[in-house]
């Protein structure tokens, strides 16, 4: 069901911190891929508790959700989602959802643009399998780009220029979280 009306907001884990990159800027560029003119307001969370927080204490005039790391494979969501109901009072899940395992899975899952991006053959260096398989994908680009001209992965520096890169459309199809946010989003 998509938000209606009024203000809404998109609450993301993540740095609030750009001193090196501005990681609102990153998803606000992926997200008006598929939600141009009809944009949320976007908080950067911080941790994953920060953010969890901003949402349970919205305005009741505000339309909010949360993007959140899952942290794992996506058998662990319902667990997961039962652990912010307990820890965090937060019993209405349709408004929580997941990067699956985390935001570096999506780039994982689009490997033209790490390519690109680090002008190098990243893609061929790989491990064939789902990109939602990847534990801590982010140690796994740290990793495959140590020696890359751009240097070792940084999750913002790095990571914003990444966001800007990557296709919705692809994104949407692969992972059913991102395709859910944009249509709870989109209010037109």
């Amino acid at each position: 069901m998509a938000v209606t009306g009024g203000r809404r907001v998109l609450f993301v884990e993540g740095t609030s911190d750009d001193s090196n990159g501005d990681l609102k800027q990153g998803f606000n560029k992926l997200l008006s891929q598929k939600l141009k003119g009809n944009m949320p307001r976007i908080d950067m969370g911080n941790s994953t508790g920060e953010t969890l927080r901003k949402l349970k204490h919205c305005k009741k005039d505000v339309s909010a959700v949360a993007l959140i790391d899952l942290d794992g494979d996506e058998q662990e969501r319902d667990k997961r989602l039962k652990n912010i109901e307990n820890e965090y009072g937060i019993g209405d899940n349709s408004r929580i959802y997941f990067m699956i395992q985390e935001m570096e899975a999506w780039f994982l899952s689009q490997p033209e643009i790490l390519d690109e991006f680090y002008g190098e053959n990243i893609s061929a260096k790989i491990p064939v399998k789902s990109a939602k398989q990847f534990n801590n994908p982010d140690k796994v680009l740290e990793n495959l780009t140590e020696k890359t001209r751009r240097g070792k992965y940084h999750k913002v520096r790095h990571g914003v220029q990444l966001l800007k890169r990557l296709d919705a459309n692809k994104l949407q199809e692969y992972f059913s979280d991102f395709g859910e946010l944009v249509k709870r989003l989109d209010c037109r």
